[in-house]
């Protein structure tokens, strides 16, 4: 039984009573990158762009853990092959349902694993990758159809999965996986948290932040475009893609302060699929949503076909 469409508010709550997650500046050379893109991209625009869509296609960083836990302990490990790259996976549990967790750009699968536990509780399998480029993971650069390539590999070797629960650019390449790579995959709840709404909206954030100019801008969709297998670039919009995945249920985590994500894409997906409900909060910000008990215990009550 399908659950009624709702919206569900988490009153404010202390900062304080939660990790803080150092807040991501941008590099010092940003300002010569401009001023070259600026310079250049008006004489060299091809050059220009194939520069600029290697920055946006390479994680920055590679996330680590300053320490571990009991959960990343208890994972066993295991490897897929991913073309020529090798992908680290973690898995717990030996439950008859699997849910995947699918992390974010720049972050790692253990990013999630503060859902492990309830879910090993309520007796699933739970399934978590480090995507290419991230983490333990080969590769140095991705983009959006080749992390949903990996999303498809690693679903093809875990076997059939109940839920998957996403995070940010994750939920992009998720919904573009089940959309447009495989639409056989049937799923019963898929779980969007801090995710955008809009793919194309990031990449002219990106072109107008580096200060690309417009005709390098336009080779830079054109090479986006190359790699899209004949499908058009407003189809990599997750309110695009999100009509051909074949779930039964979606649930959207947003916080209304979010400074990565802006929440208006949470209301964007809500709005327009029937079979969505809307979890907002409020100062929990693009990461802290995802170690906040309340919202973990309601996320896995969705999965777990409860009231969220």
């Amino acid at each position: 039984m399908l659950m009624t469409k709702s919206r569900f508010e988490i009153p404010n709550f202390q900062l304080a009573t939660l990790p803080q997650r150092q807040k991501s500046e941008y590099p010092f050379y940003l300002v010569f990158v401009k001023w070259g893109f600026a310079v250049f991209g008006r004489i060299l625009p091809k050059t220009a762009a194939s520069i600029a869509f290697k920055l946006f296609t390479t994680p920055r960083t590679r996330a680590v853990h300053k320490r571990t836990d009991t959960i990343i302990e208890s994972a066993r490990l295991f490897e897929v092959l991913y073309g020529k790259t090798i992908l680290k996976g973690y898995e717990w549990g030996r439950g008859e349902r699997t849910v995947l967790l699918v992390h974010g750009w720049e972050s790692r699968g253990t990013a999630l694993r503060t859902f492990v536990p309830g879910l090993l509780a309520a007796g699933y399998r739970v399934v978590a990758f480090d995507g290419p480029a991230h983490g333990n993971s080969g590769g140095k650069q991705t983009n959006l159809p080749h992390f949903a390539g990996a999303i498809r590999a690693v679903l093809n070797q875990i076997g059939p999965v109940h839920s998957i629960i996403t995070h940010s650019f994750g939920g992009s390449t998720t919904s573009f996986a089940l959309a447009h790579l495989d639409n056989s995959i049937s799923i019963e709840k898929l779980v969007l948290i801090a995710v955008p709404a809009n793919t194309r909206k990031v990449v002219a954030d990106f072109a107008k932040l580096v200060n690309l100019p417009e005709r390098a801008y336009e080779a830079v969709k054109a090479m986006i475009h190359a790699r899209l297998n004949g499908l058009y670039f407003h189809e990599t919009d997750l309110e695009v893609s999100l009509a051909k995945v074949n779930v039964a249920e979606v649930l959207v985590v947003h916080d209304k302060f979010d400074p990565s994500v802006p929440f208006d894409s949470a209301e964007a997906i809500f709005e327009k699929y029937d079979h969505a409900s809307l979890l907002v909060t409020q100062g929990h910000g693009h990461f802290l949503l995802m170690k906040h008990p309340e919202v973990i215990h309601r996320v896995i009550n969705f999965v777990d076909g409860n009231e969220v």
